[in-house]
């Protein structure tokens, strides 16, 4: 069984994924600050939810995990915002799931964002993630992905994936899915 442990939640798509890849995946944590989305979660009660802001919760206190996903915050990196990237609030959460994989040290990270977050800032914000992930010996990978074209999703919808794995043999093994005709 892997362990997953979700930052970002909103109503848990991500972690859905990955059930329904394998039953091997368990969602162990959720920490989700909308209540709206909490609605929806509550309905996994094998969850632990945090109905709360990712910083007022202690990572300390969480149960271990193998995979940490987050599909944090993009107001500050989208084409439709403002663009401040780090300068608003909203992007230093990437500084916070930092810290989270500080302390759980999960073996795979799996985070989605807008995919305007590679060429924010003229790059300078995609190599910072990158070589943050990379000081704490992951292995990144990242790409800009159709919804549309992966998994016959009825949405139309371009998301960059950054996938982190420490270790470097599980790395070699990782590819980005083929598109579905």
């Amino acid at each position: 069984m892997f362990k997953i442990g979700s930052l970002f939640s909103g109503i848990g798509g991500i972690e859905l994924g990955f059930a329904q890849a394998s039953e091997l995946f368990h969602t162990v944590w959720a920490i989700e600050k909308d209540h709206n989305a909490c609605d929806v979660l509550y309905n996994f009660p094998e969850i632990c939810l945090y109905e709360n802001d990712v910083n007022n919760v202690a990572p300390e206190l969480l149960e271990d995990i193998d995979i940490l996903t987050a599909g944090f915050p993009c107001q500050a990196f989208s084409v439709a915002g403002y663009r401040k990237g780090f300068d608003d609030p909203r992007g230093n959460v990437f500084f916070r799931i930092l810290d989270f994989i500080d302390v759980k040290k999960p073996s795979v990270l799996f985070l989605e964002n807008v995919k305007n977050l590679r060429g924010h800032d003229k790059g300078r914000t995609f190599k910072i993630i990158k070589s943050e992930l990379e000081k704490r010996n992951y292995t990144v990978y990242a790409k800009v992905l159709n919804t549309l074209e992966y998994g016959g999703l009825p949405q139309n919808r371009e998301r960059i994936y950054i996938i982190g794995f420490s270790d470097r043999n599980t790395a070699l093994k990782f590819s980005f899915p083929e598109k579905i005709p």
